[in-house]
């Protein structure tokens, strides 16, 4: 679980460095902070997943 969090937050920061270096907004680089908001996005996303499947574990016990 932890090695699959840890390679999806780096693949989403590479993701957002890409879009954030592509993506042209004249003088100001990185006006968009992707490669910010994606590893946060990616992290939260893989959290609520491993809550959600452990609760569900938990009441598929009772």
């Amino acid at each position: 679980m932890y090695l699959k969090i840890v390679l999806f937050t780096i693949a989403a920061w590479f993701m957002g460095l890409f879009l954030d270096a592509n993506i042209d907004f004249g003088d100001p680089k990185g006006f968009l902070c992707l490669r910010v908001l994606f590893p946060v996005l990616a992290m939260g996303l893989c959290l609520l997943k491993a809550v959600h499947t452990k609760k569900d574990g938990q009441d598929k016990q009772e």
